[in-house]
Parts: structure tokens; sequence; C-alpha cells
């Protein structure tokens, strides 16, 4: 089967437009296994680790309410309970204590997180900024822990190298992960056009985006302070060429402060696992159709698991 995907001529960064979302009472889609990734791998994976102690849901509000979106597709954060517990903000803090940006990132070991090289390098200077944290599971803009980084690698610089190497594996001086848990992940061939007809609709992105809670849904905090998850998207290719060579394309809802954030599957063993990794977002040269039979100028792009992978297992 063609890729119908691979014509599209891609150019620039920019930001999604995102509209209001209308709350609803309905069950949450990744309870349901029918949208479960049932494909086979191949390829060295890392295991997720959730502790004894601590709950599993794939309701992210840990309930039976989630949002039921119009053109948004995000559904406010609010669990507590594993895999969201594992998902957290990684916060750029200046010698005031000020925040001065923020990203999105997740524990993949127990004093591991995995984020956006562009989230740790200083683009003024192309070096790692001096100060970061993390705190796992910011809810309404309140954590129960926050850990300093005080090592980390990185793939490229994002300014001066390629866009398919934007990750970074962060080092806390806590191990955050023994008590929230951490995700494991699954490297798939997203140049394989059956496996992409597969997950289509399969994967969700979580993010702690500038713009969300939106105003309707002040309740769960200001912009920033709360995660939205976005799911029922897809990943619809692998970019051939170019400067976005070797990079994921995906039509999560997303926006800026959503970098670093993981791009989930949940399997038929019932578990989560990151299978991408949002980097940022893109301009197309035309409005095109997407699977669902939106149009949409815009869409978003991210790093392959194969790209940090192994760095990330030798550092578990």
């Amino acid at each position: 089967m063609t890729n119908p995907w691979l014509p599209l001529c891609l150019i620039g960064v920019a930001a999604l437009g995102i509209s209001p979302l209308l709350a609803q009472s309905v069950p949450s889609p990744l309870d349901d296994p029918s949208n479960w990734i049932t494909i086979s791998f191949t390829e060295a994976d890392g295991d997720a680790f959730v502790p004894a102690d601590l709950e599993r849901s794939a309701n992210p509000l840990g309930g039976t309410v989630r949002a039921i979106i119009n053109d948004d597709g995000r559904t406010p954060m609010l669990s507590d309970r594993y895999p969201w517990s594992a998902i957290g903000r990684v916060d750029w803090v200046n010698d005031r204590g000020d925040v001065v940006s923020a990203c999105t990132g997740t524990l993949v070991g127990a004093d591991l997180v995995l984020t956006n090289a562009h989230c740790l390098i200083d683009e003024a200077t192309d070096e790692p900024t001096d100060y970061m944290r993390f705190q796992p599971n910011l809810r309404r803009g309140r954590a129960n822990a926050s850990a300093q980084v005080v090592d980390y690698t990185y793939g490229d610089s994002p300014y001066t190298g390629l866009a398919a190497d934007d990750w970074a594996l962060l080092r806390l001086d806590q191990p955050l992960g023994n008590t929230y848990g951490y995700l494991g992940w699954r490297s798939l061939d997203f140049t394989d056009d059956a496996l992409v007809e597969e997950t289509a609709g399969k994967v969700s992105i979580v993010g702690y985006a500038g713009d969300f809670p939106t105003e309707r849904l002040r309740n769960f905090g200001a912009p920033g302070e709360t995660a939205g998850l976005s799911d029922g998207c897809s990943v619809l290719l692998v970019v051939p060429d170019g400067d976005l060579a070797d990079t994921i394309i995906h039509d999560c809802d997303t926006n800026a402060g959503a970098s670093g954030g993981p791009i989930l599957g949940q399997f038929d063993d019932g578990e989560h696992y990151i299978v991408g990794l949002h980097s940022g977002s893109i301009t197309l040269l035309e409005s095109i159709t997407l699977p669902s039979g939106d149009s949409t100028d815009s869409l978003n792009r991210g790093v392959q698991v194969q790209r940090w992978a192994e760095t990330a297992a030798a550092l578990r």
C-alpha cells in the first residue's frame, strides 16, 4: 500500500489552534480493549515498572467523567494512578527560583526522565541550562514531590543539529520512579504502512501545554498547571528527507509546553508504553484531510523511540 502522506511538503514550526472543550460523562476510550495495539515487535524494548502499592487506571481523570472534545482533543489529567503518576512537568528555573519555561517529561527509570533536548538547551548559548527540576504528576499546580536535575545526556542540539535527535534524558537527585513508577517503551517501525494502519487512532499524548487548561476548564488550574491528554490520534508517517528527516508526524492535539510529552500506545497486555516523543509542530503548504475526516494545515512532529532507546536502557 502506498503511504498517502509521503507527498506532503512540510515547512517551518507553528502552533496549533485550539478551541474550547465540552464536558460530558462518558467512559474513557482507553478502557476499551478494541483501542489497544495488538502488533508484535522484535526490537529490544524497555519494560515498565509499577510499584506494588500504586494503583493503575487507563482513565486520566481517575473516574467516569472525561472531556468530550469539539476541535480540541485534550482531557485534563487528574488521576494519581499509573501511568499518569509517572508523567510530570520539567521546569527551567532561574537563580531567583522563578520558572522561566516549562516542558513535559516522563519517568523512564527510577531517577531518569525523558524529555526534549530543546527543553534542556539554552538557545542563546546552545549549551545546557544551569538548573532544572521535575515535578511528577503535577495537577492543579501542585505536586507531592520535586527533584533537581543533576546530570543529563541528549541527542543533538535542537538549534544547530538534527530534529530527529531532539531528545534528552535527565538524571534526578531522587529515585522518584520507585514511588511513581516509570514507563517502558516500544520501538515501532512507522515506515511500515501496515503498522501505521494498525495503530491509527490508537495513540495518545500527554503534555503541560501553556494554553491548557482552557478558560472553560480553569477549575483544573491555570494554563500549564494540569496536563492535557489527547487520545484517539495517529502517527501518520516518518519524514523521508529534508530538515525533518526521520522525525515522525502525528495528529494529536498539543501546544507549547507539551514538548517532551510521551506519545503513548496501550498494548494488548493492558500496559501503556512510549511509542514516540512529541517535539513540536509543523505547517503544511496546503490543507489536507486526515484519516479522521478532519482538514488541517498544521500537524505535529516527534522523535522516534529508536533514537534514544539504547541510551535510556544503558542509563537505567
